[in-house]
This record gives C-alpha cells, sequence and structure tokens, in this order.
C-alpha cells in the first residue's frame, strides 16, 4: 500500500531526525523518549495507525534516550492492533525504567551515535512510504 507522505506525522525527541524531516512531513517534538511513546499512544486512539513499530531497532527501551515513530491517519477503519501495540510499548518501557533507567546525560558522542541508529530506522523506512 502507497501512503501520501504529506499525511503521515512523525513523532520524535530526536533533534537530527526533527532537522531532516521538518520540511518533508509533519514533525511533532517531544522532550523524552516517554513522551513520544505518549503522544503515538493518543494519536493511535484518535485512529491513526503505525507505520514504524515504537520499539524499532535493537536497542532495549533503557539504552537510548531517542525515539522517532510515523504514524498515519486511518480514518474508521478499526485499529485495534495498533492501540494493542503502543500500550504493550509504553508498559515495557516503564517496566525497563523500574530495572534499570536510562541515563540522564550521555557523553556527546554516545548520545550522537544514539540519535544516527534513530535516524537510520527513519531514513530506511521513509523510501517505503511514498
Amino acid at each position: 500500500m502507497m501512503w501520501e507522505i504529506e499525511k503521515a506525522i512523525l513523532i520524535t525527541n530526536n533533534e537530527r531526525v526533527y532537522e531532516k524531516y521538518k520540511d518533508t512531513l509533519t514533525v511533532i517534538f517531544e522532550e523524552s523518549y516517554e513522551q513520544v511513546l505518549i503522544r503515538t499512544r493518543d494519536m493511535v486512539y484518535d485512529r491513526h495507525i503505525l507505520l514504524t513499530h515504537p520499539q524499532a531497532s535493537s536497542l532495549k527501551p533503557n539504552q537510548t534516550p531517542y525515539r522517532s515513530v510515523i504514524v498515519y491517519p486511518q480514518g474508521t477503519d478499526d485499529n485495534t492492533d495498533a492501540i494493542l501495540l503502543i500500550e504493550k510499548c509504553l508498559e515495557t518501557y516503564r517496566r525497563w525504567q523500574e530495572i534499570a533507567p536510562t541515563p540522564e546525560k550521555y557523553d556527546d558522542k554516545v548520545a550522537y551515535d544514539f540519535q544516527t541508529i534513530d535516524l537510520s530506522v527513519i531514513d530506511n523506512i521513509i523510501p517505503r512510504i511514498v
């Protein structure tokens, strides 16, 4: 299925993702990984579907401070699967934070590397949307 890129919404807390895609599609910038998941959940409850998995990449939710997710308006179709998935991702994120919280501050080089991983996930999905 082809999607219209101008209808897609990118939710991120990664400055590099925001800067790269802010002129291509609607981008919502959030302050934290958890806020990205919460905004994504709210959008999914508002009849959007997930075009990217909220926990894409091999990193656990407490290993990276960055997350970017793309949602798309679904209209009247049932999106129960997306609702269940985002709720599970939020639960998983919170459970991992209880076990071993994400560090408040990373070294700039490490933070940049985490931003790069997150950006690469989005870079790989954008061509598949259009």
